[in-house]
């Protein structure tokens, strides 16, 4: 019988965390199964006792979890924030890249027209000697 009741409860506790109701609807439903169960089992002592030991630990569990989940949010929060700035520098540095490599275009095409007219007053006073 105590290992039928410790498995109800462990059941039910691990149903708690993974069910997808909200924590209100949850503990009432809880409630109504903990009656119901309560109809079926002898009244005595050591079995409240063990009830109000499981449902503390289920309860300090779930705030654990909230905890933990909150906590998680903040980094995921944190993490996208700092991904944020890191794109916005990696665009701005790419943009930065790609005006350098425009500049210095221009001023080998124009350092290239110097030199081609440079060789082409020479080439004509050569021409005239």
């Amino acid at each position: 019988m105590k290992g039928f009741i410790t498995g109800l409860l462990v059941g039910l506790g691990i149903g708690l965390l993974v069910a997808p109701m909200r924590g209100e609807e949850t503990r009432r439903q809880l409630a109504e199964r903990f009656a119901e169960m309560r109809g079926y089992l002898p009244e005595n002592e050591q079995f409240n006792d063990y009830v109000q030991q499981v449902t503390g630990r289920v309860s300090q569990t779930s705030n654990n979890l909230k905890d933990y989940a909150q906590q998680a949010v903040s980094k995921v929060k944190d993490t996208g924030s700092t991904l944020g700035e890191l794109g916005q520098k990696a665009g701005t540095d790419v943009k930065q890249a790609g005006q350098d490599v425009v500049d210095t275009t221009k001023q080998t095409v124009k350092s290239a027209r110097q030199s081609a007219q440079t060789d082409k007053i020479d080439a004509a006073g050569n021409n005239n000697n």
